[in-house]
């Protein structure tokens, strides 16, 4: 891999790791608006008889408003049903409405503050904390989210009782800054780990995509080989036989190979395989089913193809390799083939057999040429 592919695959990690974060974020906090809602009620309530009660009343509301556009995002959120990278786009709004309920909490407490009654104060602070323990568990999927929601609660009313110059409440805004600390080593180290758990996964996931491509690819010409030749030969043939379509198959044998090895060495044979394999690469569909399915043995299937159409082809190719000249260091030389060419309905054994007689009689009659058998 170089390391422009290397590149790509770390960010395209990175972005599938952030969509799954945010994705998580989503499901996490979806509750945690009804629980913040029965928080402030719950607040409210308890501040009643120390408090103006419009005041309350206004707190309450706005942030009844706040819960209400949280609401209408998750609801868009969910029906949109976003993906991958599409996920990303919704980070902002979530990030916005957030901050707006979290900066509710921690400015609102201060301005609903009872100034005259250190045990509702003390309550407060009580609520505020509660509040920051538990966005540590519902956004721990996003530190920098974790971390603003607590700064946004805490900050606030830990300034206040920092200036109020009542010695216990300075010690519990010096708490709730250790706090604060704490979470930050907390948040770095639950991230940490989320983080490569969701990255591990993804790995796993290319990891297995990238053996399966392997377990399917020859790795000399980059053509299936002989297992995936069948695997996807079986899924064209059986469609063939449900729809009453014509399937053409293609074998291709190339000539005297063993006095190309022996005569020029097996590198420059490898050579000439890799050159074949480009040949076929430039030549067949993408709807083609083409491997190197034995040492120098090729197949094709050809879905929806005549027998007509499928031995011009192979005349194609095998004019092609005539004309091809395979080099190899200071080396050169020229190479053939043989081709046996079929087309039915029927199962993938019946057609290799019939290409593969085919084939022979090709290499009977004098080898370079192409016959039909149907």
């Amino acid at each position: 891999m170089d390391i422009v592919d290397k590149n790509n695959t770390e960010s395209d990690l990175s972005v599938l790791v952030q969509s799954d974060k945010l994705q998580l974020l989503y499901r996490q906090s979806f509750p945690a608006i009804f629980v913040s809602l029965f928080n402030a009620a719950l607040l409210a309530a308890i501040l009643w008889p120390a408090q103006d009660h419009q005041l309350l009343l206004i707190w309450f509301s706005i942030f009844l408003v706040s819960s209400t556009l949280r609401l209408f995002l998750f609801n868009r959120y969910y029906k949109a049903a976003p993906q991958a990278q599409e996920v990303l786009s919704w980070e902002k709004p979530y990030f916005i409405t957030l901050m707006l309920s979290s900066l509710i909490w921690g400015l609102g407490c201060v301005l609903i503050m009872p100034t005259d009654s250190p045990l509702h104060q003390a309550v407060i602070f009580y609520f505020l904390i509660g509040m920051s323990g538990g966005a540590i568990s519902v956004y721990s999927a996003h530190r920098a989210m974790t971390l603003a929601t607590i700064a946004a609660v805490l900050l606030p009313v830990t300034i206040y009782f920092l200036f109020s110059g009542e010695f216990i409440f300075a010690a519990m805004a010096i708490g709730a800054i250790s706090f604060f600390i704490s979470t930050i080593r907390a948040t770095s180290v639950l991230g940490f780990a989320m983080h490569n758990n969701f990255l591990m996964t993804h790995q796993l996931e290319i990891s297995k995509v990238k053996a399966d491509k392997l377990a399917r690819i020859d790795e000399l010409t980059g053509l299936y080989n002989r297992r995936a030749f069948y695997e996807y030969g079986k899924v064209l043939a059986n469609n063939s036989q449900r729809n009453k379509d014509e399937l053409a198959m293609i074998i291709m044998d190339l000539d005297n190979f063993k006095t190309i090895n022996d005569s020029f060495g097996h590198a420059a044979g490898d050579a000439a395989l890799k050159q074949i394999g480009q040949i076929l690469l430039k030549r067949l569909r993408k709807s083609d089913v083409f491997a190197r399915i034995g040492g120098e043995e090729f197949g094709m299937l050809l879905p929806l193809t005549s027998l007509n159409v499928a031995a011009q082809l192979a005349e194609e190719l095998r004019q092609a390799i005539e004309n091809e000249v395979v080099s190899y260091e200071d080396q050169s030389f020229s190479i053939t083939a043989s081709f046996g060419v079929t087309s039915g309905i029927c199962d993938i054994d019946a057609i290799v057999r019939q290409a593969d007689l085919a084939m022979y009689k090709s290499k009977a009659a004098g080898r370079n040429a192409v016959v039909c058998d149907k």
